[in-house]
């Protein structure tokens, strides 16, 4: 079985991310009013979060195919935790658990999600939470090593999806959280006291003016160097 090779999966999100972001610029140069550019922000937030679930999914999977060692230990767990005292001891003296040295991608999605969906996470420490289940200490590295300020970064995109996505009271007060939170100082993300009420206005501002970049400019760079490091 040949296996997964994480470093192209981290090539292939680049060169996604960056067709989006020159999507975007593309579309930016055209456009004559705020509202399409505040419209044209949220979109393009939106855009690149999906890209970066499937990253994470592939990458997930990639690298427990090439190094099963950690997901082999999961298993063992997972079906401990199933059975009734009864059943372990039938399983200890009839069938004993064979960790698995190699599993195919299929297989690991179906152990994973038996429904087939993306392995998805809805906050930077649930990524670390997983990822630590499920892969080897030495693929784990880059992971561990995100600092306090891109954990932020990746709650405060992930927040801003889902609040362009459901528009609701609660992702209201989960965006206001992820962008007030103190690793953001420093960035241009920050925001403390006042609240967001339109993401793509929040998007499509510039937080050093009049030279710097729009702060949907600035998130896509941080996605990229985070996705480049994990």
């Amino acid at each position: 079985m040949r296996t997964m090779n994480p470093a192209l999966v981290r090539s292939s999100f680049d060169a996604q991310l960056t067709e989006a972001m020159a999507f975007y610029r593309t579309v930016k140069g055209s456009l004559s009013s705020d509202a399409d550019a505040t419209r044209l922000s949220a979109m393009t937030l939106i855009s690149a979060a999906t890209l970066w679930e499937s990253f994470l999914s592939d990458l997930i999977v990639a690298y427990i195919n090439r190094d099963p060692s950690q997901f082999a230990v999961h298993l063992e767990h997972s079906l401990n935790d199933d059975l009734s005292d009864k059943q372990k001891q039938i399983l200890n003296r009839y069938a004993q658990y064979k960790a698995p040295t190699s599993v195919d991608r299929s297989t690991i999605i179906s152990l994973l999600d038996n429904n087939g969906n993306n392995i998805t996470f809805s906050s930077a420490q649930a990524l670390k939470k997983g990822a630590k289940r499920w892969i080897s200490s030495i693929n784990m590295a880059g992971i561990n090593a995100l600092s306090a300020q891109q954990l932020a970064i990746i709650n405060l995109w992930v927040a801003l999806r889902n609040h362009i996505a459901h528009d609701s009271e609660r992702s209201k007060a989960a965006l206001q959280s992820a962008v007030s939170h103190g690793a953001l100082h420093g960035t241009g993300l920050h925001r403390a006291q006042n609240a967001i009420h339109k993401p793509g206005v929040y998007l499509k501002s510039k937080h050093r003016q009049p030279d710097g970049n729009p702060r949907i400019e600035e998130i896509l760079g941080h996605m990229q160097t985070i996705a480049a490091s994990i």
